[in-house]
Parts: structure tokens; sequence; C-alpha cells
């Protein structure tokens, strides 16, 4: 079986909604500062110029689950547009960050008048929904070794640049938001991402993390493999 997340998917062509919406004022936020929470929710979409976003939930034992890491040209706050107000969701900037943001009465104007806006907005979700199945998946299926491996070969593919020697530079993210997207401890994290740095699939320091991602997408192929025989 080969493990959640390795898969090669073919996709069509998808809709980029930021053909369909006007430029808007740049907000900038400072690194930790909160950018909507359940006191002061999301009213629509925000779109990631410059910078990080974190979007995280509390569970009712306290601890944090990291629902996603945005990144340039990236939206999030998709639940503003069903008025979700209740729902216990926060967006925090992980480092200086500028964003657009188009409050959902705007995106219903924009769709009347450019209905693609909402086709390319449900392919969005769409995606969005299918990375989510990938992950619960991945935590019902997978070890955590592999867990923290897969999450590391998907930041690669959604934030990293490429280097000369195939290695996959990603921005620096702390043990600690990694755990809190994994789902589990700070301690485990730390542990993993020595043994895959003394194995040579990752290099990090604070600056990046440079993933192999290949040679890690095909270990744990390989890996997976060998479990099944």
């Amino acid at each position: 079986m080969i493990p959640t997340g390795v898969k090669t998917n073919h996709h069509r062509e998808l809709e980029d909604a930021l053909t369909y919406l006007p430029r808007k004022h740049v907000t900038e936020f400072r690194r930790g500062e909160i950018i909507y929470d359940q006191e002061k929710p999301s009213t629509g979409i925000s779109l990631v110029i410059q910078g990080r976003v974190k979007v995280s939930t509390n569970l009712e034992n306290g601890s944090q689950v990291v629902i996603g890491i945005y990144c340039d040209d990236q939206f999030f706050g998709e639940t503003g547009l069903i008025g979700a107000s209740a729902h216990a969701e926060k967006a925090t900037a992980l480092e200086p960050t500028s964003l657009m943001t188009w409050s959902t009465a705007e995106i219903e104007e924009h769709i009347e008048h450019q209905p693609k806006l909402g086709l390319a907005l449900i392919q969005m979700v769409v995606n969005r929904c299918l990375d989510f199945e990938d992950r619960l998946q991945s935590l019902a299926l997978d070890k955590t070794p592999g867990r923290i491996a897969l999450t590391l070969v998907r930041f690669a593919e959604k934030m990293g640049t490429r280097g000369e020697d195939g290695a996959v530079k990603i921005p620096p993210l702390t043990h600690q938001l990694i755990s809190d997207y994994v789902g589990t401890s700070r301690e485990i994290v730390t542990f993993q991402m020595n043994q895959l740095r003394q194995q040579g699939y990752i290099r990090y320091s604070r600056k990046a993390i440079e993933v192999y991602a290949d040679a890690l997408r095909e270990h744990l192929r390989q890996k997976a493999m060998s479990a099944d025989q």
C-alpha cells in the first residue's frame, strides 16, 4: 500500500480566482499578530501578498491543531463566506505579512459578473477538502514518522523552491508548529527531524528547511512496499 500523500495526482487546469478579483488595499500584519479569531471572525477571504499565515483551531482539551499554513499567492479565511462566526478558527501572521481581503458581499457581487470566479473558489475548496482527506487518512493509517515525513513533502510541494542539487527549500518551521500540524508532540518531531537529517533527507537551520522531496517520497514508497510484503 502506497502511503497517503505519496501518490501522483493528475488535475485539470484550475481557474485562478485572482484573475477575476479587483486589487484591494494591502493590509500589513506584524509577526504574531492575530488576523481573525472567534471574537473577530473572518468576514470574507484573504490573499497572502507576502509572508505566511497559520490558521488553527483549539480542541476541547486545550491543544491546538494547525489547519493550514498559507504563503504568497494563497487564499485563506474561506469560512467567512458562510458566516461561520461560531467556528473557533484563528489566523495568525507567522512573520511580517501583507494581505488583500475581499468581503463576502464583494465576492458575491463579483461572482454575479464573473461566474468563473465562483468556479475558481469551488475548485480551491475542493482541493483543500482532498488535502484534508489525505491528512485524515495519514492520521489513521500512518505511523508518526511517516506523517512527519509526508508533511515535509507536502510543504515542499506547496511552498518550496527547488535548488540546483534537487533539494526543495521551504521557510523555517518550528518543531512545535510541525507537531501541531501533524498531531504529535514537539519532542517526537525533534527526534524524527534529527533522524531524517542524519539519513540525508533534509537539512535545516533557523533560516530554512531543505527537503530532498523526491528521495524522501521514494523512501516512503519503498518502506510501504516492504511493509506489505
